[in-house]
């Protein structure tokens, strides 16, 4: 298999953040060298140290511009600097990133559509049509059109793309993510003593990390978990903003319960693992998601997965939990809590379903996708 040389932006590595795109990012440039790709990270900004060690020594090359505007950046110096380096292809893993022309194939990973599908249809006048977020728009519309193959991440969210967004299906390829290789190490009891002596965790708790915002639908999960009446029991939030805290202490001391709501904030990944092992288990009410990352690493250390009947989370969660609509998750809470043998079931039946998941099959899918459009020209 002859290498190849791809060029990927990796402009917004410069964050050392390790969330969501950059999650995606950093994972599969780790694996991407085993598939005989060589990676060239472009930047306008020094790339974060931590997410640099986790690539394969040797493995890539980082091309930094010096400073200018992003417009320029992209449109101007990247497919220049694609030129000069003579890279095969040229793939943004952010939804958008896409200069209009170059002198090689494009590629674009598209996550969801959830921009134009959801908040385009909850912002008010002023957020969809000022001008940051008209030029958002227009970047990510750029990208689209002129990206020669799309990756998106789940069947779900390939069919809001080619029916919402206009895209035609033939451009759409589907390569699912996976859990980050740190919840595949097994979980000791000395783990989970430390992930529960940092944030003061002594009772059973059900666990959610993830966002607070409106489309997570928290608020219904404080309720359902109200509802179950779960004796002993706690709620952890992971994850949110400190703005969006009161509001949810206020609906949990409407509720009873905010003797038992724990908020904890931002989590270092390292505690992530533990803290999900630990739970009688992972509750995800969101109402939209492209692909739903929680799920595959809840499943992976074997913790009991409960995710929304929406969108693209049954498709994820597939055999490795159950699903619910808001009015159902009370009694699925009790019996999680109140039956050991049904929890150990779930826990068996997630770690089987994450096996279906990994970050190698997704670098061999991606790189054959590489070498299929660079042959076609």
């Amino acid at each position: 298999m002859n290498p190849i040389r791809v060029g990927i932006n990796a402009r917004l590595l410069q964050s050392p953040s390790l969330r969501g795109w950059n999650r995606y990012t950093v994972n599969l440039l780790a694996e991407l060298p085993g598939q005989g790709v060589e990676p060239v990270l472009y930047t306008d900004r020094p790339i974060h140290e931590g997410h640099l060690a986790r690539l394969p020594a040797g493995s890539f090359a980082v091309r930094q511009a010096p400073p200018m505007r992003l417009l320029r950046w992209e449109h101007r110096w990247l497919p220049g600097a694609c030129a000069e380096d003579g890279v095969a292809l040229l793939h943004s893993p952010y939804n958008f990133g896409l200069p209009w022309s170059s002198p090689c194939p494009r590629v674009l990973t598209l996550h969801d559509a959830i921009g134009p599908l959801y908040h385009g249809r909850r912002r008010s006048w002023r957020e969809h049509w000022g001008r940051a977020a008209a030029r958002s728009r227009l970047a990510e519309w750029s990208s689209r059109v002129r990206a020669h193959k799309i990756i998106t991440v789940s069947e779900h969210a390939k069919t809001d793309i080619v029916e919402h967004l206009g895209i035609p299906a033939a451009k759409v390829v589907v390569i699912a993510e996976a859990a980050d290789p740190r919840f595949l190490a097994p979980v000791t009891a000395g783990d989970l003593a430390r992930a529960r002596g940092r944030h003061a965790l002594a009772a059973p708790y059900v666990f959610y990390v993830g966002g607070w915002d409106e489309r997570k639908r928290i608020p219904g999960l404080v309720r359902a978990f109200a509802a179950a009446g779960l004796a002993g029991v706690e709620l952890v939030l992971a994850g949110g903003r400190d703005d969006e805290r009161a509001a949810l202490v206020e609906l949990a001391e409407g509720l009873g319960v905010a003797d038992r709501l724990h908020l904890l904030g931002w989590v270092e990944d390292e505690d992530l693992p533990a803290l999900y092992a630990g739970a009688l288990c992972f509750a995800y009410p969101s109402e939209y998601e492209g692909f739903g990352l929680q799920l595959c690493e809840a499943m992976a250390v074997g913790c009991p997965t409960l995710a929304a009947r929406a969108t693209s989370l049954p498709e994820v969660l597939g055999g490795g939990g159950e699903t619910f609509e808001l009015d159902e998750l009370p009694a699925l809470l009790r019996r999680v809590a109140d039956d050991p043998s049904h929890r150990a079931e779930l826990s068996r039946r997630a770690r089987a379903r994450a096996s279906d998941f990994s970050w190698r099959r997704a670098a061999e899918q991606t790189a054959a996708l590489y070498r299929d459009l660079v042959a076609r020209g």
